[in-house]
Protein backbone atom coordinates (compact mmCIF):
# COMPACT_ATOMS: atom_id res chain seq x y z
CA UNK A 1 0.00 0.00 0.00
CA UNK A 2 1.23 3.62 -1.27
CA UNK A 3 2.36 5.62 1.91
CA UNK A 4 0.26 8.89 2.43
CA UNK A 5 1.76 11.58 1.18
CA UNK A 6 3.19 14.72 2.63
CA UNK A 7 1.45 18.08 1.93
CA UNK A 8 2.59 21.47 2.01
CA UNK A 9 0.32 23.99 0.99
CA UNK A 10 2.42 27.34 -0.22
CA UNK A 11 0.31 29.89 -0.28
CA UNK A 12 1.71 33.44 -1.56
CA UNK A 13 -0.27 36.95 -0.74
CA UNK A 14 -0.04 38.93 -3.78
CA UNK A 15 2.10 36.54 -6.32
CA UNK A 16 1.18 38.10 -9.89
CA UNK A 17 0.72 35.48 -13.10
CA UNK A 18 3.08 37.20 -14.65
CA UNK A 19 5.87 37.11 -12.05
CA UNK A 20 7.01 33.94 -12.63
CA UNK A 21 9.32 33.03 -15.33
CA UNK A 22 7.69 29.52 -16.02
CA UNK A 23 4.70 31.63 -16.53
CA UNK A 24 5.46 34.25 -18.61
CA UNK A 25 7.92 34.47 -21.06
CA UNK A 26 8.51 37.64 -20.90
CA UNK A 27 8.98 38.13 -16.94
CA UNK A 28 12.11 40.45 -15.93
CA UNK A 29 12.51 38.12 -12.80
CA UNK A 30 13.80 34.67 -13.19
CA UNK A 31 12.73 32.58 -10.89
CA UNK A 32 14.29 29.13 -10.90
CA UNK A 33 13.42 27.57 -7.47
CA UNK A 34 9.80 28.10 -8.57
CA UNK A 35 10.17 26.99 -12.56
CA UNK A 36 11.98 23.27 -11.02
CA UNK A 37 9.40 22.92 -9.11
CA UNK A 38 6.64 23.49 -11.87
CA UNK A 39 9.43 21.14 -14.38
CA UNK A 40 8.79 18.48 -11.81
CA UNK A 41 5.16 18.69 -12.06
CA UNK A 42 2.57 20.13 -13.63
CA UNK A 43 1.41 24.31 -14.15
CA UNK A 44 -2.87 25.17 -13.88
CA UNK A 45 -2.68 28.16 -16.66
CA UNK A 46 -6.70 28.62 -16.15
CA UNK A 47 -6.59 28.07 -12.51
CA UNK A 48 -8.72 31.40 -10.01
CA UNK A 49 -8.68 32.29 -6.88
CA UNK A 50 -12.39 32.24 -5.17
CA UNK A 51 -12.04 36.11 -5.11
CA UNK A 52 -9.49 38.51 -6.18
CA UNK A 53 -8.40 39.29 -2.15
CA UNK A 54 -7.12 37.60 0.39
CA UNK A 55 -9.29 37.02 3.53
CA UNK A 56 -11.69 35.59 1.59
CA UNK A 57 -9.94 33.57 -0.98
CA UNK A 58 -8.10 31.87 2.05
CA UNK A 59 -11.85 31.32 3.54
CA UNK A 60 -11.96 29.53 -0.32
CA UNK A 61 -9.03 27.69 -0.12
CA UNK A 62 -9.64 26.06 3.59
CA UNK A 63 -13.17 25.45 3.00
CA UNK A 64 -13.66 24.27 -0.47
CA UNK A 65 -16.80 26.80 -0.13
CA UNK A 66 -17.02 29.94 -2.04
CA UNK A 67 -16.27 32.83 0.23
CA UNK A 68 -19.57 35.09 -0.28
CA UNK A 69 -21.46 32.35 1.60
CA UNK A 70 -19.75 33.39 4.88
CA UNK A 71 -20.93 36.80 6.59
CA UNK A 72 -17.60 38.64 4.85
CA UNK A 73 -19.32 39.63 1.64
CA UNK A 74 -17.07 42.47 0.29
CA UNK A 75 -13.42 43.53 1.34
CA UNK A 76 -11.02 41.58 4.06
CA UNK A 77 -10.92 41.49 7.57
CA UNK A 78 -8.94 43.63 9.88
CA UNK A 79 -6.63 41.80 12.22
CA UNK A 80 -8.22 42.41 14.78
CA UNK A 81 -11.57 40.89 13.70
CA UNK A 82 -13.39 38.00 15.26
CA UNK A 83 -13.19 34.22 13.48
CA UNK A 84 -14.71 34.18 10.04
CA UNK A 85 -14.86 30.43 9.65
CA UNK A 86 -17.98 29.41 11.09
CA UNK A 87 -17.83 27.57 14.40
CA UNK A 88 -17.85 23.15 13.36
CA UNK A 89 -16.88 23.82 9.70
CA UNK A 90 -14.90 21.32 7.78
CA UNK A 91 -11.50 22.61 6.50
CA UNK A 92 -8.23 21.53 4.81
CA UNK A 93 -6.91 21.17 8.76
CA UNK A 94 -9.82 18.93 10.13
CA UNK A 95 -9.64 16.94 6.48
CA UNK A 96 -5.88 15.86 7.28
CA UNK A 97 -6.25 15.62 10.86
CA UNK A 98 -9.08 12.74 10.63
CA UNK A 99 -6.32 10.77 8.45
CA UNK A 100 -4.05 10.55 11.44
CA UNK A 101 -1.70 13.73 9.70
CA UNK A 102 0.61 16.14 11.87
CA UNK A 103 -1.53 19.50 11.24
CA UNK A 104 0.47 23.09 10.97
CA UNK A 105 -0.37 26.29 9.69
CA UNK A 106 2.56 28.85 9.61
CA UNK A 107 2.41 32.39 8.33
CA UNK A 108 -0.45 34.83 7.95
CA UNK A 109 -4.08 33.41 9.40
CA UNK A 110 -5.97 36.60 8.23
CA UNK A 111 -9.48 34.45 9.21
CA UNK A 112 -10.11 36.29 12.43
CA UNK A 113 -9.70 35.17 16.01
CA UNK A 114 -11.04 34.70 19.15
CA UNK A 115 -9.50 37.88 20.78
CA UNK A 116 -10.25 38.12 24.54
CA UNK A 117 -11.63 42.33 24.54
CA UNK A 118 -10.45 45.05 26.55
CA UNK A 119 -11.06 48.72 27.42
CA UNK A 120 -8.59 50.59 25.41
CA UNK A 121 -5.10 51.98 27.06
CA UNK A 122 -5.38 55.42 25.60
CA UNK A 123 -1.94 55.81 27.84
CA UNK A 124 -0.51 52.83 26.39
CA UNK A 125 -1.46 53.77 22.81
CA UNK A 126 -0.82 57.32 22.82
CA UNK A 127 -4.57 58.01 22.02
CA UNK A 128 -7.21 60.67 23.69
CA UNK A 129 -11.05 60.09 24.67
CA UNK A 130 -11.85 61.67 21.24
CA UNK A 131 -10.12 58.77 19.52
CA UNK A 132 -11.66 56.50 21.88
CA UNK A 133 -15.67 57.63 21.17
CA UNK A 134 -14.31 56.75 17.03
CA UNK A 135 -15.08 52.59 18.53
CA UNK A 136 -18.75 54.00 18.54
CA UNK A 137 -18.14 53.97 14.29
CA UNK A 138 -17.92 49.93 13.45
CA UNK A 139 -15.34 51.03 10.35
CA UNK A 140 -13.14 53.10 12.61
CA UNK A 141 -13.38 50.06 15.13
CA UNK A 142 -11.98 47.50 12.65
CA UNK A 143 -9.42 49.25 10.58
CA UNK A 144 -8.11 53.09 12.70
CA UNK A 145 -8.34 51.23 15.85
CA UNK A 146 -7.39 47.74 15.15
CA UNK A 147 -5.74 45.92 17.59
CA UNK A 148 -6.35 48.70 20.76
CA UNK A 149 -8.84 46.72 22.43
CA UNK A 150 -7.18 43.14 22.70
CA UNK A 151 -5.76 41.83 25.94
CA UNK A 152 -2.76 40.34 24.67
CA UNK A 153 -2.39 38.37 27.75
CA UNK A 154 -5.32 36.32 27.70
CA UNK A 155 -4.94 33.12 25.23
CA UNK A 156 -7.18 33.19 22.39
CA UNK A 157 -11.00 31.46 22.80
CA UNK A 158 -10.67 30.38 18.91
CA UNK A 159 -7.70 29.58 17.10
CA UNK A 160 -6.56 28.07 14.21
CA UNK A 161 -6.72 24.87 16.20
CA UNK A 162 -10.20 25.24 16.41
CA UNK A 163 -9.50 24.53 12.77
CA UNK A 164 -8.27 20.97 12.78
CA UNK A 165 -4.37 22.56 13.15
CA UNK A 166 -2.75 20.80 15.74
CA UNK A 167 0.02 24.00 15.57
CA UNK A 168 0.06 27.38 14.79
CA UNK A 169 2.56 29.98 14.56
CA UNK A 170 2.19 33.23 12.70
CA UNK A 171 0.48 36.18 12.57
CA UNK A 172 -2.88 37.75 12.69
CA UNK A 173 -3.06 39.06 9.37
CA UNK A 174 -0.77 40.21 6.78
CA UNK A 175 2.07 42.18 7.26
CA UNK A 176 1.09 45.76 6.89
CA UNK A 177 -1.97 45.11 9.10
CA UNK A 178 -1.98 44.83 13.26
CA UNK A 179 -1.83 43.86 15.61
CA UNK A 180 1.99 43.15 15.32
CA UNK A 181 2.58 40.40 17.93
CA UNK A 182 3.02 36.54 16.79
CA UNK A 183 0.94 34.01 17.97
CA UNK A 184 1.70 30.51 18.84
CA UNK A 185 -1.49 28.07 19.10
CA UNK A 186 -3.46 30.09 21.31
CA UNK A 187 -1.01 32.43 22.84
CA UNK A 188 0.62 36.05 21.75
CA UNK A 189 4.12 35.41 22.19
CA UNK A 190 4.19 39.00 23.48
CA UNK A 191 2.60 42.19 24.81
CA UNK A 192 2.57 45.02 22.48
CA UNK A 193 3.40 48.04 23.70
CA UNK A 194 3.84 51.49 21.34
CA UNK A 195 2.07 52.18 18.23
CA UNK A 196 3.78 52.26 14.73
CA UNK A 197 2.82 52.61 11.75
CA UNK A 198 0.88 55.66 9.31
CA UNK A 199 -3.04 55.46 9.15
CA UNK A 200 -4.26 55.66 5.92
CA UNK A 201 -1.50 53.39 4.78
CA UNK A 202 -1.97 53.97 0.63
CA UNK A 203 -2.29 50.39 -0.67
CA UNK A 204 -3.17 51.38 -3.94
CA UNK A 205 -0.24 52.20 -5.27
CA UNK A 206 3.46 52.29 -4.80
CA UNK A 207 3.24 55.54 -2.34
CA UNK A 208 4.29 53.70 0.91
CA UNK A 209 5.74 50.28 -0.43
CA UNK A 210 7.84 49.99 2.73
CA UNK A 211 5.28 51.14 5.38
CA UNK A 212 2.46 49.44 7.17
CA UNK A 213 -0.83 50.63 8.72
CA UNK A 214 -1.28 52.28 12.28
CA UNK A 215 -1.50 49.66 15.26
CA UNK A 216 -0.05 47.85 18.53
CA UNK A 217 3.32 46.50 17.93
CA UNK A 218 5.24 44.17 20.52
CA UNK A 219 8.66 44.72 21.78
CA UNK A 220 11.45 44.25 18.96
CA UNK A 221 9.00 43.31 16.12
CA UNK A 222 11.46 43.12 13.71
CA UNK A 223 8.92 43.36 10.46
CA UNK A 224 11.89 42.43 7.93
CA UNK A 225 13.02 39.05 9.98
CA UNK A 226 8.92 38.05 9.78
CA UNK A 227 8.96 36.17 6.45
CA UNK A 228 11.91 34.40 7.18
CA UNK A 229 11.32 33.66 11.14
CA UNK A 230 7.57 31.82 9.49
CA UNK A 231 10.05 29.91 6.61
CA UNK A 232 12.24 28.81 9.81
CA UNK A 233 9.64 27.10 11.29
CA UNK A 234 8.15 25.44 8.43
CA UNK A 235 12.12 23.79 8.36
CA UNK A 236 11.82 23.28 12.03
CA UNK A 237 8.39 21.28 11.25
CA UNK A 238 9.74 19.14 8.84
CA UNK A 239 12.38 17.82 10.57
CA UNK A 240 10.76 17.32 13.87
CA UNK A 241 7.44 15.48 11.61
CA UNK A 242 9.31 13.75 9.09
CA UNK A 243 8.62 10.28 10.33
CA UNK A 244 4.83 10.97 10.19
CA UNK A 245 2.44 12.02 7.49
CA UNK A 246 2.04 15.58 7.92
CA UNK A 247 0.02 18.99 6.27
CA UNK A 248 1.56 21.91 6.45
CA UNK A 249 -0.40 25.28 5.41
CA UNK A 250 2.21 27.62 4.40
CA UNK A 251 0.61 31.03 4.00
CA UNK A 252 3.52 32.92 3.77
CA UNK A 253 3.79 36.90 3.76
CA UNK A 254 5.76 37.48 0.90
CA UNK A 255 4.56 39.24 -1.18
CA UNK A 256 3.05 41.45 0.02
CA UNK A 257 3.34 44.73 1.50
CA UNK A 258 5.16 46.28 3.01
CA UNK A 259 8.34 44.97 0.76
CA UNK A 260 10.88 44.86 2.74
CA UNK A 261 13.93 42.94 1.37
CA UNK A 262 16.30 41.27 3.32
CA UNK A 263 20.00 41.67 3.51
CA UNK A 264 21.31 39.67 0.22
CA UNK A 265 18.46 40.56 -1.87
CA UNK A 266 17.81 44.37 -1.55
CA UNK A 267 18.29 45.31 -4.81
CA UNK A 268 19.31 42.16 -6.51
CA UNK A 269 16.33 42.05 -9.44
CA UNK A 270 17.90 45.28 -10.67
CA UNK A 271 13.66 46.77 -10.79
CA UNK A 272 12.55 47.04 -7.90
CA UNK A 273 11.68 45.90 -4.21
CA UNK A 274 9.22 44.41 -5.08
CA UNK A 275 10.50 42.13 -7.63
CA UNK A 276 13.36 41.82 -4.79
CA UNK A 277 11.28 40.23 -2.78
CA UNK A 278 9.44 37.90 -5.39
CA UNK A 279 13.55 36.50 -6.20
CA UNK A 280 13.59 36.40 -2.19
CA UNK A 281 10.37 33.91 -2.28
CA UNK A 282 12.24 32.01 -4.59
CA UNK A 283 14.75 30.99 -2.77
CA UNK A 284 12.48 29.99 0.12
CA UNK A 285 11.38 27.80 -2.13
CA UNK A 286 14.77 26.35 -2.63
CA UNK A 287 15.55 25.96 0.64
CA UNK A 288 12.31 24.19 1.26
CA UNK A 289 13.07 21.34 -1.63
CA UNK A 290 16.70 21.27 -0.14
CA UNK A 291 15.11 20.23 3.16
CA UNK A 292 13.12 17.45 2.05
CA UNK A 293 15.71 16.17 0.07
CA UNK A 294 17.97 16.78 3.49
CA UNK A 295 15.25 14.49 5.06
CA UNK A 296 14.70 12.09 2.47
CA UNK A 297 10.96 12.42 2.02
CA UNK A 298 11.16 14.55 -1.06
CA UNK A 299 9.73 11.42 -3.43
CA UNK A 300 6.86 11.41 -0.64
CA UNK A 301 5.60 15.08 -0.52
CA UNK A 302 3.51 17.07 -2.76
CA UNK A 303 4.38 20.70 -2.61
CA UNK A 304 1.38 22.77 -3.91
CA UNK A 305 2.18 26.60 -4.70
CA UNK A 306 -0.12 29.06 -5.32
CA UNK A 307 -1.12 32.91 -5.34
CA UNK A 308 -4.10 34.19 -2.58
CA UNK A 309 -5.17 36.32 -5.86
CA UNK A 310 -3.85 38.71 -8.52
CA UNK A 311 -0.55 41.15 -7.86
CA UNK A 312 -1.32 44.30 -6.02
CA UNK A 313 -0.61 47.54 -7.12
CA UNK A 314 2.05 48.38 -4.33
CA UNK A 315 4.11 46.30 -6.51
CA UNK A 316 4.07 49.86 -9.10
CA UNK A 317 2.70 48.55 -12.43
CA UNK A 318 3.96 51.38 -13.98
CA UNK A 319 7.00 51.12 -13.11
CA UNK A 320 7.14 47.19 -13.54
CA UNK A 321 5.36 47.80 -17.46
CA UNK A 322 7.88 50.60 -18.23
CA UNK A 323 10.82 48.13 -17.94
CA UNK A 324 8.98 45.41 -19.61
CA UNK A 325 7.40 43.31 -16.98
CA UNK A 326 3.96 43.13 -16.54
CA UNK A 327 2.66 41.08 -13.06
CA UNK A 328 -1.07 40.29 -14.44
CA UNK A 329 0.90 38.90 -18.07
CA UNK A 330 -1.44 39.54 -20.86
CA UNK A 331 -4.46 39.97 -18.27
CA UNK A 332 -6.70 42.89 -17.51
CA UNK A 333 -6.70 44.10 -14.10
CA UNK A 334 -4.68 43.54 -11.02
CA UNK A 335 -5.60 42.68 -7.03
CA UNK A 336 -9.05 43.22 -5.89
CA UNK A 337 -10.45 43.50 -9.86
CA UNK A 338 -13.26 41.31 -11.24
CA UNK A 339 -10.85 40.99 -14.41
CA UNK A 340 -8.65 38.37 -14.36
CA UNK A 341 -5.30 39.73 -13.78
CA UNK A 342 -7.57 39.65 -10.14
CA UNK A 343 -8.26 36.60 -9.30
CA UNK A 344 -6.20 34.09 -11.89
CA UNK A 345 -3.37 33.11 -10.31
CA UNK A 346 -0.24 30.77 -10.84
CA UNK A 347 -0.74 27.54 -9.38
CA UNK A 348 1.75 24.36 -9.15
CA UNK A 349 1.55 20.38 -8.53
CA UNK A 350 4.69 18.96 -7.61
CA UNK A 351 4.07 15.30 -6.63
CA UNK A 352 6.84 13.29 -7.12
CA UNK A 353 5.26 9.78 -9.39
CA UNK A 354 2.55 11.45 -10.60
CA UNK A 355 2.59 14.86 -13.06
CA UNK A 356 6.18 14.83 -13.42
CA UNK A 357 6.09 15.75 -16.87
CA UNK A 358 6.64 19.67 -16.59
CA UNK A 359 3.20 20.22 -18.44
CA UNK A 360 0.44 22.09 -17.94
CA UNK A 361 -2.82 21.84 -17.36
CA UNK A 362 -5.39 24.29 -19.02
CA UNK A 363 -8.62 23.33 -17.57
CA UNK A 364 -10.78 25.94 -15.45
CA UNK A 365 -10.07 24.95 -11.78
CA UNK A 366 -10.69 27.07 -8.68
CA UNK A 367 -8.55 27.04 -5.07
CA UNK A 368 -11.89 25.71 -3.37
CA UNK A 369 -11.07 22.73 -5.72
CA UNK A 370 -8.15 21.37 -3.80
CA UNK A 371 -10.46 20.34 -0.36
CA UNK A 372 -11.97 17.46 -3.22
CA UNK A 373 -8.53 16.76 -4.81
CA UNK A 374 -7.30 15.80 -1.49
CA UNK A 375 -10.32 13.91 0.32
CA UNK A 376 -9.84 11.60 -3.25
CA UNK A 377 -6.22 11.08 -2.86
CA UNK A 378 -6.87 10.64 0.45
CA UNK A 379 -9.90 8.46 -0.06
CA UNK A 380 -12.23 10.26 2.68
CA UNK A 381 -15.79 10.96 1.63
CA UNK A 382 -16.95 14.19 2.08
CA UNK A 383 -20.17 15.28 4.34
CA UNK A 384 -23.05 16.85 2.89
CA UNK A 385 -22.14 20.23 4.62
CA UNK A 386 -18.81 20.19 3.84
CA UNK A 387 -16.64 21.81 0.79
CA UNK A 388 -19.99 22.68 -1.11
CA UNK A 389 -18.28 24.19 -3.67
CA UNK A 390 -15.18 21.95 -4.61
CA UNK A 391 -15.05 19.12 -6.86
CA UNK A 392 -11.79 17.18 -7.56
CA UNK A 393 -9.13 18.14 -10.05
CA UNK A 394 -7.46 14.83 -10.64
CA UNK A 395 -9.48 14.11 -13.88
CA UNK A 396 -8.19 17.41 -14.85
CA UNK A 397 -4.72 16.78 -13.77
CA UNK A 398 -4.71 13.45 -15.28
CA UNK A 399 -5.76 14.40 -18.99
CA UNK A 400 -9.26 13.22 -18.62
CA UNK A 401 -11.31 17.26 -19.54
CA UNK A 402 -12.82 19.49 -17.88
CA UNK A 403 -13.90 18.95 -14.08
CA UNK A 404 -15.95 22.69 -13.91
CA UNK A 405 -18.80 24.06 -16.17
CA UNK A 406 -18.06 27.28 -14.70
CA UNK A 407 -16.37 28.96 -11.65
CA UNK A 408 -17.74 32.08 -9.87
CA UNK A 409 -15.69 34.69 -9.23
CA UNK A 410 -16.12 38.09 -6.76
CA UNK A 411 -14.35 41.01 -6.79
CA UNK A 412 -13.21 43.64 -3.59
CA UNK A 413 -16.76 45.39 -3.26
CA UNK A 414 -17.61 41.33 -3.46
CA UNK A 415 -19.35 42.10 -7.22
CA UNK A 416 -20.11 38.52 -8.77
CA UNK A 417 -18.85 37.37 -12.55
CA UNK A 418 -19.64 34.00 -14.23
CA UNK A 419 -16.87 32.12 -16.30
CA UNK A 420 -17.56 29.19 -18.22
CA UNK A 421 -15.29 27.51 -21.08
CA UNK A 422 -15.56 30.34 -23.21
CA UNK A 423 -17.48 33.64 -21.91
CA UNK A 424 -17.60 35.10 -19.00
CA UNK A 425 -20.33 37.81 -17.28
CA UNK A 426 -19.49 40.51 -15.19
CA UNK A 427 -22.27 42.03 -13.49
CA UNK A 428 -20.65 45.17 -12.54
CA UNK A 429 -19.62 48.21 -14.62
CA UNK A 430 -16.29 49.10 -13.77
CA UNK A 431 -13.94 46.50 -11.70
CA UNK A 432 -15.67 46.09 -9.29
CA UNK A 433 -12.65 46.75 -6.65
CA UNK A 434 -14.57 49.43 -4.63
CA UNK A 435 -11.19 51.81 -4.96
CA UNK A 436 -9.54 51.32 -1.76
CA UNK A 437 -6.88 48.68 -3.51
CA UNK A 438 -6.95 50.75 -6.60
CA UNK A 439 -8.91 48.72 -9.90
CA UNK A 440 -9.35 49.91 -13.28
CA UNK A 441 -12.30 51.98 -13.18
CA UNK A 442 -13.01 53.27 -16.34
CA UNK A 443 -16.21 51.67 -17.40
CA UNK A 444 -16.87 48.97 -20.33
CA UNK A 445 -20.26 49.39 -20.65
CA UNK A 446 -23.39 51.73 -21.08
CA UNK A 447 -25.64 53.03 -19.15
CA UNK A 448 -28.39 50.89 -20.41
CA UNK A 449 -26.19 47.63 -20.22
CA UNK A 450 -24.64 48.00 -17.11
CA UNK A 451 -22.77 44.71 -16.87
CA UNK A 452 -19.75 43.33 -19.12
CA UNK A 453 -19.54 40.06 -21.36
CA UNK A 454 -16.48 38.76 -22.71
CA UNK A 455 -15.50 36.18 -24.85
CA UNK A 456 -12.22 35.21 -23.37
CA UNK A 457 -11.59 31.87 -25.71
CA UNK A 458 -11.04 35.06 -28.49
CA UNK A 459 -10.46 38.12 -26.24
CA UNK A 460 -8.47 36.78 -23.02
CA UNK A 461 -7.62 40.89 -22.07
CA UNK A 462 -11.31 41.15 -21.67
CA UNK A 463 -11.46 44.36 -23.97
CA UNK A 464 -14.07 43.99 -25.75
CA UNK A 465 -17.17 44.13 -23.99
CA UNK A 466 -19.97 42.47 -25.93
CA UNK A 467 -23.40 42.49 -23.85
CA UNK A 468 -25.29 44.62 -25.73
CA UNK A 469 -25.30 42.30 -28.31
CA UNK A 470 -25.84 39.31 -26.23
CA UNK A 471 -28.30 39.41 -24.27
CA UNK A 472 -30.12 36.07 -24.11
CA UNK A 473 -25.79 34.70 -23.25
CA UNK A 474 -25.58 37.25 -20.30
CA UNK A 475 -29.70 36.55 -19.30
CA UNK A 476 -28.15 32.57 -19.32
CA UNK A 477 -25.43 32.97 -17.48
CA UNK A 478 -27.00 35.12 -14.50
CA UNK A 479 -29.87 32.95 -13.85
CA UNK A 480 -27.17 30.08 -13.55
CA UNK A 481 -25.29 32.26 -10.84
CA UNK A 482 -28.56 32.99 -8.89
CA UNK A 483 -29.03 29.41 -9.12
CA UNK A 484 -25.65 28.47 -7.69
CA UNK A 485 -26.08 31.25 -5.15
CA UNK A 486 -29.33 30.07 -3.58
CA UNK A 487 -28.76 26.49 -3.62
CA UNK A 488 -26.01 27.07 -1.00
CA UNK A 489 -23.63 24.92 -3.62
CA UNK A 490 -22.26 24.06 -6.95
CA UNK A 491 -21.70 20.33 -6.03
CA UNK A 492 -24.39 17.28 -6.08
CA UNK A 493 -26.72 17.76 -2.43
CA UNK A 494 -28.62 19.13 -0.41
CA UNK A 495 -29.62 22.51 -0.42
CA UNK A 496 -27.20 24.49 2.18
CA UNK A 497 -27.33 28.42 3.56
CA UNK A 498 -25.72 30.99 3.01
CA UNK A 499 -25.10 33.65 5.52
CA UNK A 500 -26.11 37.21 5.61
CA UNK A 501 -29.29 36.31 2.75
CA UNK A 502 -31.44 39.46 4.11
CA UNK A 503 -28.75 41.54 3.73
CA UNK A 504 -26.59 41.07 1.00
CA UNK A 505 -26.41 43.89 -1.26
CA UNK A 506 -24.21 41.71 -4.62
CA UNK A 507 -27.15 38.76 -4.28
CA UNK A 508 -29.50 42.29 -5.08
CA UNK A 509 -28.13 43.58 -7.57
CA UNK A 510 -27.49 40.45 -9.79
CA UNK A 511 -31.47 39.88 -8.88
CA UNK A 512 -31.78 43.93 -10.61
CA UNK A 513 -29.45 43.48 -13.23
CA UNK A 514 -31.32 40.27 -13.90
CA UNK A 515 -34.76 42.33 -14.02
CA UNK A 516 -33.44 44.63 -16.78
CA UNK A 517 -31.66 41.96 -18.32
CA UNK A 518 -35.46 40.69 -19.25
CA UNK A 519 -37.06 43.70 -19.61
CA UNK A 520 -34.77 45.08 -22.50
CA UNK A 521 -35.14 41.52 -24.19
CA UNK A 522 -38.60 42.06 -23.66
CA UNK A 523 -38.45 45.49 -25.71
CA UNK A 524 -35.97 43.67 -28.42
CA UNK A 525 -38.69 41.21 -29.04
Amino acid sequence: MQKKPNVILMFIDDLGYGDLSCYNENSKIHTPNIDALAARGVKLTDCHATSALCTPSRYGLLTGRYNWRSRLKAGVLPGGAPPLIEEGRSTLGTLFQSQGYFTAAVGKWHQGLGWERTEIDGEKYGIGEEVKEKLKDPRAAGFMLDGMNIDFTKPLKVSPNDYGFDYFFGTAASLDQPPYVYIENRKALAVPDHITGVFPLDRKDATQQELWQRGPTAPGFDFEAVIGDMHNKVLELIEEHAKEPFFIYYPTHAVHGPLLPPEGFRGKSGLNVYADIVLYLDSLVGTLVEKLKEEGILDNTMIIFASDNGCSGVADYPFLKSHGHNPSYVFRGKKADIYEGGHRIPAIISWPGHYENGGSCGEMACLSDLYATFSEILGVEIPDNAAEDSISLIPALEGAGSVRHSVVHSSGNGSFSLRTKEWKLELCSDSGSGGVLGGEDEPSCTREVPYQLYHLARDIGEQHNRAAGNREQCLAMAEELLDIIERGRTTEGAVQENAGMDAWEQLNGVKEMMEKMEDSMSEIS
